[in-house]
């Protein structure tokens, strides 16, 4: 395997197991790829003369970024070339689907943490993790109180973090 990358035309590569994707996370990938960038290239694999198509590669992994880079009007994605079977693409990307996770909703807390201990102030971590300073701030502070419940409740959505954070600096 080759750990080259390489500008690879999105028209190009196939999606071998394409799966349904939830369009509130999608929208996260989008707006992470836009902020940020690409943080990891795309695998693919180069097809056979004999699997030719008007696509040249299958994907391997990387579904999402591909996805994203097209409804942010890319023609070009950076990938990096595998050589291997037809069978063994096949086999990965359903790995990658099966052996998908979503982060838990307190690693963020955690991330925040993490950054926090290297030195990092609040707008730091902002721009690193891609969101905004006051909810960096309103999860310290709720973390900071102890309150468990309502940081599990804010950062999955539940109530909105402002709530969660008046909620704890209540008496009763």
């Amino acid at each position: 395997m080759s750990d080259d990358i390489k500008l690879i035309l999105i028209e190009q590569i196939h999606i071998l197991n394409p799966r349904h994707r939830d369009q509130r996370r999608f929208a996260l990938i989008v707006q992470s790829i836009k902020n940020l960038g690409l943080k990891m290239p795309i695998q693919v694999s180069l097809r056979s003369e004999s699997e030719a198509t008007e696509h040249k590669y299958d994907l391997v992994c990387g579904q999402g970024r591909l996805e994203a880079f097209k409804a942010l009007g890319y023609k070009e994605i950076p990938a990096i070339i595998v050589e291997i079977s037809k069978e063994d693409r096949l086999i990965r990307s359903l790995v990658e689907n099966i052996a998908r996770r979503y982060p838990q909703p307190m690693d963020l807390i955690n991330e925040i943490e993490r950054l926090r201990s290297l030195g990092y102030n609040n707008p730091q971590i902002s721009a690193k993790l891609d969101i905004s300073d006051n909810l960096v701030r309103g999860l310290a502070s709720l973390k900071n109180a102890g309150e468990q419940r309502l940081l599990e409740a804010a950062i999955s959505g539940k109530i909105p973090i402002w709530v969660a954070v008046d909620i704890s600096k209540t008496d009763t």
